[in-house]
């Protein structure tokens, strides 16, 4: 009974056993299970806005979005600039010629677009601002122009431009396009790269050693290399190497007597022949030898026939105050593919050179003068070349339409500029130099000195200008600042000083708004705007400024820092444009001294 016993306490001891391991397994695929189960967060969702730039035609709308929002999500739009851009649900319109910041609010965050709105007739808009060519080969620039374009290069030793707009490479270097229209005016910047083929030097040498026809120099020196002659010279022959003592007889031949006249044997020789070339190409010219033991053997070289042309017989360089675009070349066309080229500089000369296989680069710092020759196949050239270093006046910041201003370019010796003007309705230019100021605007006025072309700014203000500007200038300088006595003499403040300036001239202050009292920023901006006086709702280019502008600022971010808000486009400040991209600030300021975005308005009280 006892052995049965002991046996029913085993089974169940191992039953027990079964039961804990089958528990300690389930406990372990638990725990495996935790473990790689798959993260099921859920990806965090960004947001942006759709674009964060835009320009817009006037009139012409497009609609932003906020990415990764749901079609029914709640969001509050906003425009900086309600007199240029509108918004709503979305939907962006161009009303008005100028600038806006679009915002829109989702989930307690801004996200903003800025928004231009471009004047079209004032804009030449190329496909491109730089162009990287090899030299020889072309580039059509394409223009958005209301106004007809017109082209020219500034250093047409390096780029040249049709009136199509069509660049080509001339030479290794760096020059500018310049677009114009009656209207406005654009730059693209031309760099030409050597073809590397043209750098490499040509080695033309064979060998001395064996015995073969070769050029004969005057001084009877046999040359041992390519034969490359310039067309209708006389050249002479010698078969090199070769026992004459030995000869009966020597037949010379030229395979196209159209490129080398047969050759005739010199008087004192067999193996001595002369001949002409007449055209370019290639001959070969042949020598049929017969010795004394009756033995024939024929001797052929080729003739390279160039026609060499130069590109110049003088040359102007401009020294180091025409800045760093400013490389000229001597070159050759009409080259056989082994034409070599030997030139010479004066010993005095101090002119950096880039030699390439057809031309020479010259680079003169200080003045000097002299002649350099070059050697090509046969025939030398000489070029004179002066440097000159010159002296380019500054003109006034601006000059008031009617009156006369005049471009004064010296170090130059007899050299007389011929100019252009890009803006006749601007401003006119006489052949000596003199501007005479038509209306108030901003001309370009083009100086051609040589193969280089440099330009002049010229700002024409309206009547009265210099006297306002003038004024402002001396309150500004002068008086102190304050707002509560902005009105007394010898105080001023913001709109105060605008105000006091043009009081100078005329009583204009009439023109904005009151003969007795200086409107704030704001209200100044509400009473020209009312009278269609605000040009530019944004900040306008200072090429399309004009002496005597009010800028008008509204800080969009941040106004309470700044102004009262609920005023205008939140403006703060006005000044007044001085000519030369500065206004009349403490100092004279440049246009820049506050943030260009914060710019919201240009006001013309007089034209």
């Amino acid at each position: 009974m006892k052995g049965k016993s002991e046996d029913k306490m085993k089974i169940k001891q191992q039953q027990r056993n079964i039961k804990n391991f089958l528990a300690r397994v389930l406990v372990l695929l638990l725990v495996a299970a935790i473990c790689i189960q798959p993260d099921i967060t859920p990806a965090k969702i960004t947001y942006r806005i759709s674009q964060e730039s835009l320009v817009l035609n006037k009139g012409g709308k497009r609609k932003l979005t906020i990415v990764n929002a749901p079609a029914n999500a709640k969001i509050k739009w906003s425009t900086s600039n309600k007199y240029a851009v509108s918004v709503k649900k979305g939907v962006v319109r161009g009303l008005k010629y100028g600038t806006a910041t679009i915002t829109a609010k989702y989930k307690k965050k801004y996200y903003s677009c800025r928004v231009t709105v471009p004047d079209a007739s004032k804009k030449i808009t190329p496909n491109i601002y730089y162009v990287d060519i090899l030299e020889g080969a072309t580039y059509q620039l394409t223009v958005q122009s209301q106004k007809k374009v017109y082209y020219h290069s500034q250093n047409q030793h390096i780029a040249t431009v049709n009136s199509h707009g069509l660049i080509q490479g001339v030479n290794p270097g760096t020059t500018a396009v310049i677009m114009r229209s009656s209207k406005g005016w654009a730059k693209c910047s031309v760099t030409v790269r050597a073809n590397q083929t043209n750098m490499i030097p040509i080695d033309n040498s064979v060998s001395k050693k064996v015995t073969a026809i070769r050029r004969l120099t005057k001084n009877n020196n046999i040359r041992n290399e390519r034969i490359n002659w310039a067309k209708n010279k006389t050249i002479r022959f010698k078969i090199a190497n070769l026992d004459e003592s030995n000869i009966k007889k020597c037949v010379w031949s030229s395979s196209n007597t159209k490129i080398l006249t047969k050759p005739t044997k010199s008087d004192d020789s067999k193996i001595v022949a002369e001949a002409k070339t007449v055209n370019t190409g290639n001959a070969n010219v042949v020598a049929t030898v017969t010795d004394k033991k009756g033995a024939v053997t024929t001797y052929s070289n080729t003739v390279y026939v160039s026609d060499p042309v130069i590109n110049t017989k003088n040359i102007i360089l401009l020294g180091s105050n025409a800045g760093p675009d400013r490389l000229q070349y001597i070159s050759f066309s009409g080259l056989s593919p082994y034409s070599e080229i030997t030139w010479t500089l004066p010993d005095t000369s101090r002119l950096k050179t880039t030699v390439y296989r057809n031309k020479i680069a010259l680079l003169g710092d200080t003045p000097e003068s002299g002649t350099i020759e070059a050697t090509v196949d046969g025939k030398t050239y000489k070029v004179t070349y002066t440097v000159y270093n010159p002296v380019f006046n500054q003109l006034p910041a601006y000059i008031i339409k009617g009156k006369k201003t005049k471009i004064n370019i010296t170090n130059i010796g007899t050299l007389r500029p011929a100019y252009t003007n890009r803006m006749k309705s601007i401003a006119t230019v006489a052949a000596d130099g003199t501007i005479t100021g038509i209306k108030s605007g901003v001309a370009y006025v083009d100086a051609k000195i040589g193969n280089y072309s440099f330009d002049y700014r010229v700002e024409v203000g309206a009547k009265g200008m210099k006297t306002i500007i003038k004024r402002a200038t001396y309150i500004v300088n002068k008086w102190k600042y304050s707002q509560s006595k902005r009105m007394k003499k010898k105080y001023y403040d913001c709109s105060s000083l605008v105000w006091k300036g043009y009081k100078a001239y005329k009583h204009y202050q009439k023109k904005l708004g009151s003969s007795k009292w200086a409107l704030s920023a704001g209200a100044l901006f509400d009473y020209l705007n009312q009278k269609k006086k605000i040009v530019y709702y944004g900040y306008l280019d200072y090429d399309y400024l004009k002496p005597g502008d009010l800028i008008f600022y509204g800080d969009y971010n941040s106004a309470v820092m700044y102004s009262t808000p609920g005023r205008t486009l939140n403006i703060y400040h006005v000044s007044m444009y001085a000519g030369n991209g500065s206004v009349v600030e403490k100092g004279g300021q440049p246009i820049t001294y506050n943030n260009q975005n914060h710019i919201v308005g240009i006001g013309r009280v007089v034209n």
